[in-house]
């Protein structure tokens, strides 16, 4: 699935200025902040309000340096390509692609085996069937369809002798090869059954899409009609396979009555393997998600059966509406319904969530559902281009990832393996954070440069939307004061350091000005709620973070160049962990002292600008050792990556094999530097969830626009 085509036009972002007027009056001050207060407790805004278009300032930074995804093309089996833009109908597309090549990768060895067991078995009989035996051959010789005469071939092949054949046996045979004949032709016909909730007839009907698959449009419950469906399709199919199963042991001569019969007899689609199943065409049910939550009885009756239906559920929902029959108040308390939740709560159900920014893992994620042979759900932000108002949807849904409204999840039951997870969450943007961070670049109103931390949270993303904006406040710079303060910090704080706080977010208006905009009461609960949400799920994935000073700070500080004179890994390892210990045990000292404001539990600041003490039997590893301010002060080194955080996504080894491997533990580091160039290890670090690949500095001066990618390295250096 590499058929990506890219542009290679960076995204550049427009210049923002940040203007700070003087402070107002005391008696300003107060009644600004009367008002201020008013509005985030009520969400309803002063009469006197000054309204402008403003949007998030953190939009553009989302896909920095990275051009769009689409349109992308895919290789189709006549041998030509297809095009796919970004719209409605891309889900479909994608997943009309995935049916048929599943169904081709089955299709040729099977039908070939069953050709052959035909032919196997009309030979036992003496019976000629040119056509069978023709089947076979050329499967077998497919290379020279047009060179050899198969139905000549055939003639000239030599015949069994006919050998005594028991009537019980002559019946079952002659059963046996009905079965595979019938099954051989149906199989050929039809790739899939796709049961459609009406509402989806048109897109489907228009693209002309699913041309060798069956569809069903239903006008009942959706999820009943699909369980019908399955039992009736798997019902054939298992006389199939049940009929390949004896030909197999009769063309060996193993099948035997007194053992056989009755196993067979008694032959149902539980007793199918994996690989069997994956043969089965597969019963594909598209719906919307209101209609899953209209009929959630049916839908969890469905996922309890454990038969492997695919469930294709679209999601045009970019914010999440409160309902309009309740206070607004008890409204914004409302918790959204997850359905991956619901699916990983039924255990055996394979999930894949994801809006449809990269069609490369949208691919993969359909993929495996389709080869799943448990129930699936594959769960997409179905983008409506119409309510994006002239911005790109690649990067709406980019926008509804890294504010945790629709995480990219990965559920497979199956996965049991010590170096495997079930629950992988690699896919979204800063996986490690509760928030995505930037740093913000602005224009002083004196000229001077700044740079802005500022993380990108639920409200930064509605406020992407120009209805949704108009629910903001904006904070003119004269009123500024401690009182207000940065949403994610705000959510930070315990009950008791709220009182008078007012939490803002970061905007822009249509010239590039820099704004700060508080936002109301019942954003923040709704921020919180998506916050509370993103923690469960990386409980889930076993993801977390070791904090000194409120920051995320890599452990490993250890150079891992050739230079090193460290005696063996193992010793490595050993020092390493026992950094880990010292600076967890350094945090947990900070945070007492800050707790209890005691001076007998106050911390020795000064330490933290010393090295940690090493034992004296290691002088090679105290000369490995780098501290922070040594790596800020000094020259950017070589690339290197913190293996021990890796998460083992596969990002960086499957799209640069030759700059990184994995070691024993299943964790990243790179290999050999000079076998990959710069812009490579930059795009890595950018790609990287858990934030440890660090680019160094470019060991080849004379590579194409590198005064570009050193700055979009410093970030991670």
């Amino acid at each position: 699935m590499k058929e990506e085509l890219k542009n290679n036009t960076a995204v550049d972002h427009q210049p923002l200025t940040w203007e700070k007027s003087d402070p107002a009056t005391e008696a300003e001050m107060q009644a600004f902040w009367k008002k201020l207060r008013h509005f985030y407790r009520t969400g309803i805004l002063p009469k006197d309000d000054k309204r402008m278009s403003v949007t998030s300032a953190l939009l553009d930074y989302l896909d920095e340096g990275e051009a769009s995804s689409y349109p992308f093309t895919i290789a189709e089996k006549n041998g030509m390509s297809r095009s796919i833009n970004l719209n409605s109908n891309t889900p479909f597309q994608f997943l009309d692609y995935l049916v048929s090549k599943h169904h081709v990768s089955n299709r040729k060895s099977f039908t070939s085996q069953l050709s052959e067991l035909i032919t196997g078995l009309n030979k036992l009989l003496q019976i000629e069937d040119s056509q069978a035996e023709q089947e076979s051959l050329k499967n077998t010789f497919d290379f020279a369809d047009e060179l050899i005469a198969f139905d000549k071939m055939v003639n000239l092949l030599p015949k069994n002798q006919k050998a005594e054949l028991s009537e019980k046996r002559l019946q079952r045979l002659t059963e046996v090869i009905s079965t595979l004949q019938k099954g051989l032709n149906h199989y050929k016909e039809k790739e899939s059954v796709v049961v459609l909730e009406k509402s989806w007839k048109e897109a489907i009907y228009k693209e002309k899409l699913f041309k060798n698959s069956q569809l069903v449009e239903t006008n009942n419950d959706a999820f009943d009609e699909a369980l019908e469906l399955f039992s009736k399709e798997v019902k054939s199919f298992v006389e199939l396979i049940r009929a390949f199963r004896i030909a197999s042991l009769e063309i060996k001569d193993e099948f035997k009555e007194e053992i056989h019969k009755e196993y067979f007899d008694h032959f149902t689609w539980y007793r199918l393997s994996q690989e069997e199943l994956n043969l089965f065409h597969p019963v594909i049910l598209i719906v919307d998600k209101g209609y899953l939550f209209d009929h959630l009885t049916s839908f969890s009756k469905l996922l309890a059966s454990n038969r492997p239906i695919k469930v294709l559920v679209l999601n045009q929902e970019l914010i999440t509406s409160p309902d309009k029959d309740l206070a607004w108040e008890d409204a914004s308390r409302q918790y959204k319904q997850e359905i991956a939740t619901l699916g990983i709560a039924h255990r055996n159900v394979s999930v894949f969530q994801s809006g449809m920014d990269e069609p490369e893992s949208i691919l993969e994620g359909i993929h495996d559902c389709l080869k799943s042979t448990s129930p699936s759900i594959c769960y997409l932000s179905l983008p409506d281009v119409k309510k994006f108002e002239g911005k790109e949807p690649a990067q709406i849904m980019k926008a509804e990832n890294a504010s945790r409204y629709f995480p990219k999840i990965s559920y497979n039951p199956t996965q049991r393996s010590a170096s495997g997870k079930r629950f992988q969450l690699s896919k979204n943007i800063q996986v490690s954070k509760a928030w995505p961070n930037f740093s913000l670049s602005a224009k002083g109103s004196n000229g001077s440069n700044m740079e802005i931390e500022a993380a990108f949270t639920y409200a930064d993303y509605k406020a992407i939307f120009p209805e949704k904006a108009k629910e903001l406040m904006l904070v003119p710079s004269k009123y500024y004061s401690e009182h207000l303060v940065s949403l994610s910090q705000y959510l930070e704080l315990e009950e008791a350091e709220l009182y008078g706080k007012i939490p803002f977010i970061w905007v822009k208006d249509e010239t590039g000005h820099l704004l700060r905009a508080a936002v109301p009461n019942v954003w923040v609960v709704s921020c919180q709620e998506r916050l509370d949400f993103w923690n469960q799920l990386r409980e889930l994935a076993g993801i977390s973070e070791v904090s000194i000073g409120g920051e995320s700070t890599p452990i490993d500080q250890v150079k891992t160049g050739e230079e090193s004179d460290v005696s063996s890994e193992t010793d490595r390892q050993e020092v390493l962990k026992s950094l880990q210990e010292e600076a967890i045990a350094v945090a947990a000292q900070r945070l007492i002292s800050v707790l209890l404001d005691d001076e007998e539990f106050k911390f020795n600041e000064a330490a933290l600008t010393e090295e940690w003490p090493l034992k004296e039997e290691s002088p090679a590893i105290q000369k490995e050792l780098v501290t922070k301010e040594e790596t800020t002060s000094n020259q950017v080194s070589g690339p290197w990556v913190e293996t021990e955080n890796c998460t083992s996504c596969n990002e960086c080894v499957d799209k640069y094999p030759k700059l990184f491997k994995y070691n024993k533990d299943k964790q990243a580091y790179i290999d050999d530097p000079s076998k990959g160039t710069f812009e490579e290890l930059v795009k890595a670090a950018e790609k990287c969830p858990a934030g440890c690949i660090h680019p160094g500095a470019p060991l080849n001066s004379k590579e194409p626009n590198l005064e570009k990618l050193i700055k979009r390295a410093e970030k991670f250096n």
